[in-house]
């Protein structure tokens, strides 16, 4: 490494307050609290500061001749493993009692994949980290872990390739391999695409900002009572942009890429300029925020089971009453993880190096396989007396599936099907389009046509909505993709002379995302004359498509129908009726009242709604199309109800079999009439 000085691993108390303005907002994100909305950045700001302290204890040891991969994970393992498994283990009789069976299968996978840290693998191929269900998920956290340890069985074997070549050398590589990974992150986060969220090749440049701090002081160590004006402002700096992005940032920025360089370099700037005589290294330094970075590891693991089985106990979102006492209660598991767990096990003569790999190898095989056996078993499904056909309440339809034979799963080769009477020789009567929603009516569908001895074709892509002239930027398929069959659907109708056709979305998808957001999470419409992804731009060009889809069908003599949206859930129908079928003995009035209160509200309902059926009615009245409304069919009062004895829903938003099975009279009346 030519002429470098070796770094100093002093104890920096700065940075263990650091830990703490990481792993506070943290907390507050995921408790709900929404001043915090950005609060998911300490995550960031951790990857800085363990690339920091784990590549200068690398480089002091390489330094010095004494490095060793078996020391190197001994040490990692005495950190990570004992508290985890703990916390584990305290999950899995709160998972047993609490989890109902799909829910537990989801967890039982989580069991399996975190000892050999892929749980980001596993998380990212399930959902995306601001869902409605990630919440819900006891083990979400630990993808973080997955990260840095994977970063970590590569980091060191890199540095140990690469020692000879010297420190120029090995910054350079280091460098182009940060660029390359900033950059992959920030076209994932353009597209929003959870997959630059949860995996290491978007995430690496982050802890390398830390890794580069430590090089630095490698050559110039530091000056540990600094206080001169570059040391304050900068470490201000550096604590004012990790604030900015915890109040500023929110589940619609997209990250991470260029945005997560806010809290990261806030936090390189405070690990490189903060020390105990600047203003803000003295806060950091002060008791209270010592204490609480000390402990921010086993804060870290609690928190989120501490709230996801508290989620899973209620059918609401806990209110703030309840999470900050929650939020306490993570300090003081923390408190008592980090005294008597982190601390035992800190202590090489009670735990030697090959008691702590034995414990480490057993552990991770006892969770894995008591993982593999709930899921196999269906979330250990015996637990309750609950009658096994409620899962088929719930399955995704599958009355396409004898279409697919051709579709290669990014959205091309899928094919036009024919239900009702089916005849394949003949024109169809009527053409269903859409997206999911219009797959989840298709049942309904059938029975009106078969009821009226006609032929329906449908084609539909979930996420796609059926207008012309438009694309989903963000979407489940290549670009161009629901363009190309927005074309397809229409030269389809040209060519068999069609006379009605329907068009079946969920469409406040496209204009408005979903309950509580001001943004779109995902799905922005874009066109050939707009590529801004926004609300506002997402709902004019949806607004130009509908007029361009309402002409193009008109042109050719045919009959639009627009089937609104149905009422979108706040809860998931699975949780409800697995806890109903729990509760068997209750009397059935209790159960509906149950039912009725978790519904969503019908002012939320039409909240959520009002854009694009105040677009659609106006259009109705015009008599471009026909507006076919489905409330009257599940609202009742003031509430759009969830279901009855049974769900009309198999998730929050798309009917079930039950649930279309209502709908059959008022498409027999308003369009098969």
């Amino acid at each position: 490494m030519g002429n470098v000085h070796n770094p100093a691993l002093k104890y920096r108390p700065e940075v263990d307050g650091l830990r703490a303005v990481a792993v506070i907002p943290v907390i507050l994100f995921h408790s709900g609290l929404h001043v915090f909305s950005g609060g998911f950045v300490g995550v960031d700001v951790f990857f800085v500061i363990s690339g920091y302290l784990i590549t200068s204890i690398i480089l002091s040891e390489m330094m010095a001749g004494r490095f060793s991969l078996v020391t190197f994970y001994e040490r990692r393992a005495r950190r990570i493993l004992p508290s985890l498994f703990v916390m584990m283990l305290i999950c899995l009789p709160a998972a047993w009692l609490i989890l109902d069976p799909p829910d537990f299968k989801y967890f039982a996978k989580s069991l399996v994949a975190v000892p050999v840290f892929s749980s980001n693998l596993l998380f990212w191929l399930e959902s995306g980290y601001f869902d409605a269900s990630a919440e819900l998920k006891p083990l979400l956290h630990t993808w973080t872990l997955a990260v840095e340890e994977q970063y970590y069985v590569l980091f060191p074997l890199l540095l140990m390739l690469t020692w000879r070549l010297g420190r120029v050398w090995i910054l350079a590589l280091l460098a182009a391999g940060a660029v390359a990974s900033l950059t992959m992150a920030q076209v994932g986060a353009a597209q929003g695409s959870s997959t630059s969220f949860y995996l290491l090749h978007a995430r690496a440049w982050e802890l390398l900002v830390g890794s580069f701090i430590a090089f630095y002081f490698s050559w110039r160590p530091r000056v540990e009572d600094a206080r001169g004006p570059l040391n304050q402002w900068a470490a201000l700096l550096g604590i004012g942009m990790i604030a900015y992005a915890v109040f500023a940032f929110d589940s619609n920025t997209p990250f991470p890429g260029l945005n997560a360089l806010v809290p990261t370099l806030g936090a390189a700037l405070i690990i490189l300029f903060a020390t105990p005589k600047t203003w803000v290294g003295a806060v950091l330094s002060s008791r209270g925020f010592v204490f609480i970075g000390l402990i921010s590891y086993s804060a870290y693991l609690w928190h989120q089971p501490v709230f996801a089985f508290a989620r899973q106990s209620t059918f609401k979102e806990p209110s703030a009453a309840v999470m900050l006492p929650l939020a306490g209660l993570s300090l003081l598991l923390a408190y008592l993880s980090w005294r008597y767990v982190e601390q035992a096990f800190r202590q090489k003569t009670t735990f030697s190096r090959k008691r702590i790999f034995t414990l480490g190898a057993l552990g991770s095989v006892l969770f894995m396989a008591f993982g593999m056996a709930g899921y196999l078993s269906n979330g250990f499904n015996q637990r309750f007396n609950i009658d096994r056909a409620l899962d088929s309440e719930f399955a995704e339809t599958e009355v396409r599936s004898r279409c697919e034979h051709n579709a290669d799963g990014k959205g091309r080769g899928i094919g036009f099907c024919l239900f009702g009477m089916a005849n394949p020789h003949g024109t169809p009567d009527l053409a269903v389009f859409g997206d999911s929603h219009s797959e989840a009516l298709l049942p309904a569908f059938d029975a009106a046509a078969r009821g009226r001895a006609e032929t329906i074709v449908h084609i539909g892509l979930g996420g796609c909505p059926p207008l012309l002239g438009l694309d989903v930027a963000n979407g489940n398929y290549d670009p161009g993709v629901c363009t190309q069959l927005a074309d397809r659907e229409f030269e389809y109708v040209k060519s068999h002379g069609i006379q009605r056709v329907v068009l079946v979305a969920r469409w406040t998808l496209y204009t408005d995302g979903d309950y509580g957001q001001s943004e779109l999470s995902k799905y922005f419409l874009v066109s050939e004359q707009s590529r801004i992804k926004s609300r506002e731009a997402s709902r004019r060009v949806f607004t130009q498509a509908l007029d361009r889809t309402i002409e193009a069908y008109r042109s050719i003599g045919t009959q639009l129908y627009v089937v609104a949206q149905v009422p979108q859930q706040t809860i998931n129908p699975k949780n409800l009726y697995y806890r109903l079928a729990r509760l068997a003995d209750d009397p059935e009035s209790q159960k509906l009242q149950l039912v009725n209160d978790v519904s969503v509200p019908l002012a939320k309902h039409g909240a959520l709604q009002r854009y694009s059926r105040e677009l659609f009615e106006r259009h109705d009245e015009r008599g471009r199309i026909k507006l076919v409304k489905l409330d009257d069919l599940f609202c009742k009062g003031q509430t759009c109800l969830i279901g009855d004895v049974s769900s009309f829903y198999q998730d929050f938003n798309h009917l079930n079999a039950h649930g279309a099975s209502l709908i059959v009279g008022t498409l027999d009346a308003r369009i098969f009439q």
